[in-house]
C-alpha cells in the first residue's frame, strides 16, 4: 500500500498544476495590459510627431530622430512595404492611424500619415512585448511566487500535521502518560501508523497494568510466607509447647520457605528464558516416562484430593532440553491438580502425527471464560480466581517460553466450570 506516496505526489501535481495555470492566466493578462500601454504609447508617440510637423519647420527625418526612443523606433515607410487592407488604406488617408499585431501580442506597430508620407512606430528589432514585459513583471512574479510558497506550506501543513500528533502523543507517554490515543483520519500508511501506535499504547498500558499488578501480586506472595514464618517462629521461642505442636509450626516454616524458594526460582527462571533464544538439546529421551515421573512426583498434592487419571501416552523419544520439559509438565500438572475439585479426573495423552508430537492435559476444575484464555499466558497475570490460590502468575507464562524456544506451540480451550484442556505441540526431531 503506497497511498501515502500517492497522496504526495498528487499535493506536488496540485501545486504544479495551480502554479501553471496561475502563471498562464497572469502572463495573458499582462500580455493584454502591455499591449495595450504600448499601443497607448504609440499613439502618443503618432500625435507628438503629427504635431511637431505641423508646429515647427522641423524636417521629417529630424522629427523622426526625435521622436524616436530607445524602445520605439519611428521611421518613414514606402507605400510599397506595407501589407495592409483597403479598410487600413482608407482609415490612412483620412488621417486616422492604424494599429497593427503580428504575432500573438509579440509586436504591436502604429502607422500613420503625415503629409503624404507613410510613418511607422513599432517596437526597436531587438524588443519584443515579452522583453518589455520581462521588464515590469518583477513585481508580479514575486507575488506569485509567494502563492506557490503558501501552497506549498498549505500542503506540507497538511501532511506534516498527524506527524505533529503522533510526536506530540509520544512525549506524553515518554512523561508516563498511557492514555493518549491519536485519531487516525485516513487509511494511509500515516492512518496504519497512527493505528500501529495506537494499539502499542494499549498494548504498553496494559503491560504497566500488569507490571504494577505483578509488584502488588508477588509483594503479596512475599508478604504471607515472611508473616507465617516470623508468626511461627516466634511461637516457637514460647515455653511450653509440645512436642507435636513444635513439629507442626516446623513444618509450617518448612512449607512456606518452600514458596519463598520456589517463587524466586521462577523469577529467576522467566528472566533467564527471555534472554535466551537457542535451546540447548540434549540426547534423547523417553518423553513419556518424563510425563509418568512427573505425575509421580506430584503424588502428594493429587492422591490430597482423591485425583485419578486417565493416561494413554505412546512411547515417544525427544530430543529437547530435558530439564526444561520437566519443568513444563509440572506446571501443567500442577495447576490441573490445583484448580480441580476433590475427586476429580485429569486426563493426560501423548500421540505423534505428522511429525508432531502432541501432549494434553484436561481437567475438570473450574475452567475459564474468553478473556481470561486470552491472557492466560501472559507474564505476571493472574484470573480472578487464580488469586485465591497459591501462584504468582509465572509458571504458564514460563511453559509458553520454554515451548516457543523447542519450536513448538501450546493451546487452551476451556469453559468455565467444565474444565480446561492444554495442547502442547512439539516438532518431532
Amino acid at each position: 500500500m503506497r497511498k501515502f506516496s500517492i497522496k504526495l505526489i498528487l499535493f506536488f501535481v496540485f501545486i504544479v498544476l495551480v502554479s501553471s495555470s496561475l502563471s498562464f492566466l497572469a502572463s495573458t493578462l499582462f500580455s493584454q495590459q502591455v499591449a495595450g500601454e504600448i499601443r497607448q504609447d504609440q499613439r502618443d508617440i503618432a500625435e507628438s510627431v503629427r504635431e511637431l510637423y505641423a508646429k515647427t519647420n522641423l524636417s521629417l527625418d529630424e522629427i523622426l530622430c526625435i521622436t524616436s526612443t530607445s524602445m520605439y523606433e519611428v521611421r518613414a515607410v514606402e507605400p510599397g512595404e506595407l501589407e495592409l487592407r483597403q479598410v487600413d488604406w482608407d482609415q490612412l488617408e483620412h488621417g486616422e492611424a492604424v494599429f497593427l499585431t503580428t504575432g500573438r501580442f509579440i509586436r504591436t506597430t502604429t502607422l500613420i500619415r503625415v503629409n503624404g508620407d507613410y510613418i511607422r512606430i513599432g517596437l526597436q528589432p531587438q524588443n519584443t512585448i515579452f522583453t518589455v514585459m520581462a521588464s515590469r513583471m518583477w513585481d508580479s512574479l514575486l507575488f506569485y511566487v509567494a502563492i506557490a510558497v503558501l501552497l506549498v506550506v498549505l500542503m506540507v501543513n497538511i501532511v506534516v500535521k498527524p506527524i505533529r500528533r503522533l510526536s506530540e502523543a509520544t512525549r506524553e507517554i515518554a512523561k508516563g502518560n498511557f492514555d493518549v490515543q491519536v485519531d487516525a483520519v485516513s487509511n494511509d500508511e500515516i492512518g496504519q501508523l497512527t493505528e500501529n501506535f495506537n494499539r502499542m499504547v494499549r498494548e504498553l498500558k496494559s503491560i504497566e497494568y500488569l507490571r504494577k499488578d505483578f509488584i502488588s501480586n508477588v509483594s503479596h506472595e512475599f508478604k504471607t510466607p515472611i508473616a507465617s514464618i516470623q508468626g511461627f517462629a516466634r511461637l516457637l521461642q514460647s515455653d511450653g509447647l509440645s512436642p507435636e505442636e513444635r513439629a507442626e509450626y516446623a513444618e509450617i516454616i518448612v512449607e512456606e520457605t518452600g514458596r519463598l524458594s520456589r517463587l524466586s526460582s521462577n523469577m529467576m527462571k522467566l528472566s533467564k528464558l527471555e534472554t535466551q533464544e537457542i535451546v540447548e538439546r540434549g540426547t534423547p529421551f523417553a518423553l513419556d516416562e518424563q510425563i509418568r515421573k512427573s505425575i509421580v512426583l506430584l503424588e502428594p498434592e493429587w492422591e490430597t484430593k482423591g485425583i485419578t487419571f486417565n493416561i494413554e501416552l505412546v512411547s515417544v523419544m525427544y530430543q529437547g532440553n530435558e530439564e526444561l520439559l520437566h519443568q513444563v509438565w509440572l506446571n501443567l500438572l500442577g495447576n490441573a491438580i490445583k484448580f480441580s475439585e476433590k475427586g476429580g479426573t485429569i486426563d493426560i495423552r501423548l500421540w505423534q502425527q505428522e511429525k508432531q508430537v502432541f501432549i494434553e492435559i484436561a481437567d475438570q476444575g473450574i475452567g475459564m471464560d474468553a478473556e481470561v484464555q486470552s491472557r492466560i499466558f501472559e507474564k505476571f497475570y493472574q484470573g480472578e480466581k487464580a488469586h485465591f490460590r497459591e501462584g504468582s502468575g509465572l509458571g504458564l507464562a514460563l511453559v509458553k517460553r520454554i515451548i516457543e524456544m523447542h519450536g513448538g506451540r501450546i493451546d487452551v480451550e476451556s469453559v468455565p466450570g467444565q474444565g480446561s484442556t492444554f495442547t502442547v505441540r512439539l516438532p518431532d526431531v
